[in-house]
Parts: C-alpha cells; sequence; structure tokens
C-alpha cells in the first residue's frame, strides 16, 4: 500500500507539473504583449513607398531593418509569458508546501501513512471545524489563483477552470505530503478540498450566485502572539454561508439591502480538551443577521476581500447546540 501510494504521489505531481507546463506555450502571451504584433495591414506599402527611387528604398528598408535589430532586445527584455508564470506560481506553491512542512509540521520524520479523522463528529479532533477550513481555502484560494490568471490575460473561462485546478493540485500534494508526517492523508480533507474547489469553479463560473451567497471565515482573535498561527486555531474560527439582500434584483428597499441573512457553524473547547479531563467541547449551528460590511465600505474601498471573511461582532445570532 505505502509503495502503491507513492507512486500515485509522485504521478499526481508529474502530472500537475506537466499540464501546468502545457500552459506555458510558446504564444501565450498575454494580451498586451500580443499588442506589438505586426498585422498584416501594416506591412501595405503606403503611398509614399511607392513613389520613392530605387536608392531611397534601399535606404529606407536598411533603416527598417535597423529599427527591427533594435526591438528585438526590448522583445526578450518583457516579462515572462502568462504560462510561464502559472508554471512557476504552482510549482512555487508546492515548493513552499515543502519547505513549510518540513520546518512546522515534520515532513519526511514519519513512514507514509493514512488517518481517518472523522467528520463532524463530537468526538473528532477538531469537531469537523478543520474540514470547513479545508473546504474555505479551497473555496478563497481558488479565486485568488483566477484573479491572477485574470491579471496575467486568460479569459474569465480559462482563469476560473485554472484556479480550480491550480488550488485543488496543490492542496491534493500537501495531503500526499501531510502523508510523510504525524498528521498521514486525511481523506475526508481532500474530499473537502475538492468540494471547495468545485464550488469556487461553480461560484466564479455564475456570477449571478456568487452576487448573493458567500462562504466566509469568520476569526475572533487573541491579540496576542496566538494569533500567529491563526490558520489552525480552530477554536477561534466560525465558518458561515451569507445570503445577501444585495444580489437580489427584487429588493428594491436601499436599506435592506444592507442585510444579510446567515447560518453558521463553529466548535469549542475541542483546543483544551483531554481524555479523561473536564470536558467542555461544544458544537453549534446558528442563523442570524448580520450587516453587508462590503457594500457599506465599496463608496471608499474597492475590494472583494469581505466576501471571503466576516468581520467578528458585525451580526445578531441565536445558537443551537449539537451536544
Amino acid at each position: 500500500m505505502i509503495r502503491l501510494s507513492l507512486k500515485l504521489f509522485f504521478l499526481v505531481t508529474l502530472f500537475f507539473c506537466l499540464t501546468s507546463s502545457s500552459w506555458a506555450q510558446p504564444d501565450g502571451f498575454s494580451q498586451s504583449e500580443n499588442d506589438d504584433v505586426f498585422i498584416p495591414e501594416q506591412m501595405i506599402p503606403s503611398e509614399k513607398e511607392k513613389v520613392l527611387t530605387p536608392g531611397q528604398k534601399i535606404a529606407l528598408e536598411e533603416e527598417e531593418s535597423l529599427t527591427s535589430e533594435q526591438k528585438i532586445p526590448s522583445k526578450k527584455k518583457k516579462s515572462l509569458t502568462r504560462g510561464q508564470k502559472t508554471l512557476l506560481l504552482n510549482v512555487g506553491g508546492m515548493a513552499t508546501v515543502v519547505a513549510y512542512g518540513a520546518w512546522q509540521w515534520g515532513y519526511g520524520k514519519e513512514a507514509f501513512q493514512f488517518k481517518n479523522e472523522g467528520w463532524f463528529q463530537r468526538d473528532t479532533k477538531y469537531g469537523g471545524a478543520d474540514k470547513l477550513g479545508h473546504f474555505w481555502s479551497s473555496y478563497a484560494v481558488s479565486h485568488l489563483y483566477s484573479y491572477l490568471y485574470r491579471k496575467w490575460g486568460y479569459t474569465d473561462s480559462e482563469a476560473n477552470l485554472y484556479g480550480a485546478l491550480s488550488n485543488l493540485g496543490v492542496q491534493a500534494f500537501m495531503e500526499v505530503a501531510d502523508g510523510f508526517s504525524s498528521q498521514g492523508v486525511s481523506y475526508e480533507d481532500l474530499v473537502m478540498n475538492i468540494v471547495g474547489s468545485a464550488v469556487g469553479y461553480i461560484w466564479g463560473k455564475y456570477p449571478s450566485v456568487a452576487r448573493k451567497i458567500d462562504f466566509r471565515i469568520e476569526y475572533t482573535p487573541y491579540l496576542d502572539h496566538r494569533d500567529y498561527a491563526f490558520s489552525t486555531k480552530y477554536d477561534r474560527q466560525t465558518f458561515l454561508v451569507a445570503v445577501k439582500a444585495d444580489g437580489f434584483d427584487a429588493i428594491k428597499n436601499p436599506y435592506l439591502q444592507y442585510l444579510e441573512f446567515h447560518m453558521g457553524y463553529n466548535a469549542r473547547g475541542y483546543k483544551d480538551y483531554e481524555g479523561g479531563g473536564p470536558d467542555n467541547r461544544r458544537r453549534k449551528i446558528y442563523v442570524g443577521l448580520g450587516l453587508n460590511v462590503s457594500k457599506l465600505l465599496q463608496k471608499y474601498v474597492d475590494t472583494r476581500v469581505l466576501d471571503y471573511i466576516q468581520i467578528p461582532y458585525t451580526s445578531v445570532r441565536k445558537d443551537f447546540l449539537l451536544d
């Protein structure tokens, strides 16, 4: 089983790198890079050129030849093609995973292993909050990749697809790399990575849906050094779905357009729990009403960050304990 897993790990990594390199075509310039290419009409001689004497034509051709030669170095000095940037981004993401994993997660110190972590049961390590963390990060990071690809000249449909694939590739690489640490490979994490990437793709493909529904994370900080590793501080995280009134054309009232309906989940008391000791673990869902802070700030700041992040204390909630 270990040998098979290692082979699959190698094949997935190789396939992903080859797929990324296929985007790095020689003609993979962004639109701005293609703007300097001559079109056939530019090759048609002007009326002035037609009346030149043979000697003048030769002089003109030599001048044009010199000008063309001078342009060649400037072409070479241009930035990387969009395909090359894509390849570097994805390989760089994997390299970062390996470096950080070796530093913080003990990559390479354990024999390759799988671990069944469970889903949202009370007796799981984080009460399922970590699974929603995988979903949210895959959803959000796929959109970050897509944003970069659009900036590099890909069409919206290409950027959306490649963003989802890039995120899925790097997340899968990270999960398999976890197999060489005490964490092990979790198929539950893999599933949530796939679902998050798929939802990210669908939301990117259908902007009308993205106008109405956000998937967000809320982090309540300690306001001290413990916030350093906030990404794994599940006891301080809440994951929610926000349905935005502003996304529905039928809602005309300008004040109601600032409201959102929220449904969320969090798990508390897992960080300090030790088997046999006091058990304060609690899982809960909630419903509530919140303010569309992104809409409030859009007159001053043009950003979509708050489509992914919920600012604490900007909603009223009714909790329902599951324990």
